[in-house]
């Protein structure tokens, strides 16, 4: 049975196909897409009428059950030929907006983005939509593009919040999103003229026979495309005017021989255009690291134009946006250079200045982490001979821990492996190691900073903690894999059984949020496994402090403040929140509509606001500390002054649940850090929450001034 038999039978089985896709079975979808994908002809508008009345009412049946927020492969294939068909409605346009949003997930502004093709417009047709939605997948940085006023062009970059294309053409210019859809051609990526711009041959990949229908083919816009668009890309940056006539005639220029001009003819055009394609000939420094991609050495004919590349290179340098092609081209140049090499270390000499890479420690580790692995030694290199080890031993902290290796490598070859290790110390004598330091010193035979930093429990836990992202995630995963399943790294933490470390080991893992409870109780399993003898400390209990019953109390300064949000709460913020959702509800459309979104956020974060504040205030007793006596322990009302290991001493004042204020040093007695002051007295040793010991210095009463800033 042919394709067109099958969508045009409407028959019981089709029927029962597109029953069980309503009913949401993907295999069913799927089949339906494929369906529709080879059916002849393509547009449905060209169907028997009957046929067609059919699939429009069976898909919307099939396409009202996808779920908006969870669609599957075989949804986006359906909806995907659903596109292609032509099919509209007002529920099919709602699911392709929500497959657009899928497709193009990682853009920041869905709304922007459904706007700019078109998706919503119920008066712009779909075949509109579609041409839309296949220029948005070509719309990246490094995309060619051509403007009638402006010329061939280069999209640097894709503002997905602002909903703007930058291009780059003599100068830059900023196009909104949807402007560049409408009025620009595009080249597609990895197409023939693209293949041509980025410098590949044209006499290997012209065919004069389909040359222009091959050139025509490589663009997409909104407009027709002209006869001429062509030759308006390819002369001169590819072809010159004579090469390009011989090819829209039907002839090749690179023929060795020609019938209809001399025999010499030929090879000049040819060189030519090897010429144009030399990597020195190159006219930026995205067509530079194109053509360097594709070389293995940098030798051509005749003198290099080396001053040509100098001019390209120093006017990158100062530009951020194009740090990772610049370092691209460094790393390539260095790979290659030969003989070249003490020209390209003078021309590093006189990039150190200018180049953004090199004065911004956060670009050069963005940079360098993006590099190929095959080419990331030679730009270590370079970076090397350009700003020295040591500049470079220091911006190895900054990078991922599996890039370290190359470094070292590098530092190895003049000897200056130590400037490493220099660095790594200094950075762990601030305390503020990062992971991928720790995972190095564990990897490093440097066992004099093992048993310094590895074997610090409570460093180790804070640096697992922070905050990373990326490529540097990676360390701070394997550490943690580590702490919980390596023997051998869980015995260097606690050095080999000493009594110490393995209790701030398991004070860590007990008080630390960094494990959760499995991890937690795995992790103390295991300390008892591996030191028995410490198994009375991993079970013994922290004694309570005897403590006296608290009540709910408060300053009366707190007091007011939380009653006076509840009363702003119950008569201004509500009300006008009740208004606002009116007013968002108004404009329409709530599924897009972020005024509204918002407004319902703000109606939930209110009314548990609201809650918290009328139970807390419920039964809460506003207290005049002036009337607290202080005997010997420390009561809401106390000032304690506690003395640290290191010798420092802090001064804290025990408050009601209300009073917290970490920078005045004033603790709610409810606090974790109140709970363990509460009830102490002077001389008592007291563990903190972050299990670290101190001593009671003193219990008084509160000062004056804190008095007078509660009353």
């Amino acid at each position: 049975m042919s394709e067109q038999k099958c969508y045009a039978s409407c028959d019981e089985s089709l029927e029962d196909m597109l029953l069980a896709a309503a009913e949401g079975q993907e295999e069913a979808s799927g089949q339906i897409a494929s369906i529709l994908r080879f059916a002849e002809p393509r547009d449905s508008s060209q169907w028997a009428p009957a046929v067609r009345e059919f699939w429009q009412s069976s898909l919307e049946l099939v396409v009202e059950k996808i779920d908006h927020d969870q669609l599957r492969p075989g949804d986006c294939q359906l909806l995907e030929s659903i596109l292609l068909s032509g099919f509209d409605s007002i529920v099919i346009r709602d699911r392709l907006g929500a497959y657009f949003k899928y497709m193009f997930r990682h853009y920041r502004d869905p709304a922007g983005l459904l706007d700019a093709i078109g998706v919503r417009d119920s008066g712009l047709a779909l075949s509109v939509v579609h041409l839309r939605y296949q220029i948005m997948q070509q719309v990246k940085p490094g995309a060619f593009c051509y403007d009638r006023q402006f010329g061939l062009g280069v999209v640097t970059t894709l503002d997905d919040i602002a909903n703007d294309v930058v291009i780059q053409f003599e100068r830059r210019h900023t196009v909104p999103l949807r402007l560049f859809m409408d009025n620009f051609i595009i080249v597609k990526d990895l197409s023939l003229v693209h293949s041509l711009l980025c410098g590949k041959s044209a006499a290997s990949l012209l065919k004069p026979a389909t040359f222009t229908e091959d050139v025509l083919g490589s663009l997409i816009a909104q407009a027709p495309l002209a006869e001429d668009l062509g030759q308006r890309l390819l002369v001169p940056k590819v072809l010159t005017e004579e090469q390009y006539a011989a090819f829209a005639s039907g002839e090749s220029p690179f023929s060795t021989a020609s019938s209809t001009g001399s025999t010499q003819a030929a090879p000049a055009a040819t060189a030519a255009n090897v010429f144009s394609e030399q990597w020195d000939a190159s006219r930026s420094l995205l067509e530079l690291s194109e053509r360097l991609k594709n070389l293995n050495t940098l030798e051509v004919e005749g003198q290099p134009n080396l001053d040509n590349v100098v001019g390209i290179l120093r006017h990158s340098a100062g530009r951020g946006e194009q740090a990772d092609k610049f370092a691209l081209s460094l790393a390539l140049l260095h790979k290659m250079a030969g003989p070249l090499l003490p020209w390209l270390n003078q021309v590093l000499a006189g990039l150190v200045e200018k180049a953004v890479v090199w004065q911004n420690a956060a670009i050069f580790a963005a940079v360098t982490d993006k590099l190929p692995s095959r080419l990331l030694p030679f730009w270590l290199r370079a970076t090397s001979v350009a700003m020295g080890n040591d500049y470079l031993a220091a911006q190895a902290l900054l990078l991922p821990a599996r890039l370290w290796t190359q470094v070292e490598k590098v530092l190895s070859e003049a000897s200056d492996r130590h400037l490493l290790v220099e660095k790594v110390m200094e950075r762990l004598k601030t305390g503020r190691p990062s992971a991928d330091v720790l995972y190095w010193v564990w990897k490093s035979d440097q066992q004099q900073l093992k048993d310094e930093y590895l074997g610090d429990a409570h460093l180790l836990f804070k640096t697992l903690g922070q905050s990373v992202s990326g490529s540097y995630l990676k360390a701070q995963r394997d550490l943690k894999r580590l702490l919980l399943a390596d023997e051998k790294f869980q015995r260097q933490v606690m050095l080999d059984g000493k009594h110490e470390a393995v209790l701030a080991l398991i004070r860590c893992a007990k008080r630390m949020t960094l494990l959760d409870a499995s991890e937690r109780q795995s992790l103390l399993v295991k300390i008892v496994r591996h030191y028995p003898q410490f198994i009375q400390d991993v079970e013994e209990r922290r004694a309570t402090a005897q403590r006296r019953a608290v009540g709910k109390i408060t300053s009366v300064h707190s007091f007011n403040q939380r009653r006076q949000e509840l009363e702003e709460l119950i008569n201004t913020l509500i009300p006008e929140n009740i208004k606002a959702i009116e007013e968002a509800r108004a404009l329409g459309d709530l599924r897009e509509n972020s005024e509204y979104k918002y407004a319902k956020e703000q109606q939930a974060f209110l009314a548990q606001r609201r809650i918290e504040l009328e139970e807390g205030l419920q039964g809460m007793v506003a207290t005049d500390f002036r009337d607290v006596v202080v005997k010997d322990a420390a009561v809401p009302g106390s000032t304690i002054v506690l003395r640290h290991h290191d010798g420092s001493e802090h001064k804290y004042y025990l408050l009601g649940l209300f009073d917290s204020n970490p920078e005045l040093g004033m603790i709610s007695c409810d606090a974790p850090l109140g709970k363990v002051l509460l009830g102490c007295v002077a001389q008592d040793e007291v563990e903190l929450p972050s299990g670290e010991k101190a001593t009671v210095v003193s219990v008084s009463r509160l000062p004056e001034d804190i008095l007078a800033r509660l009353a």
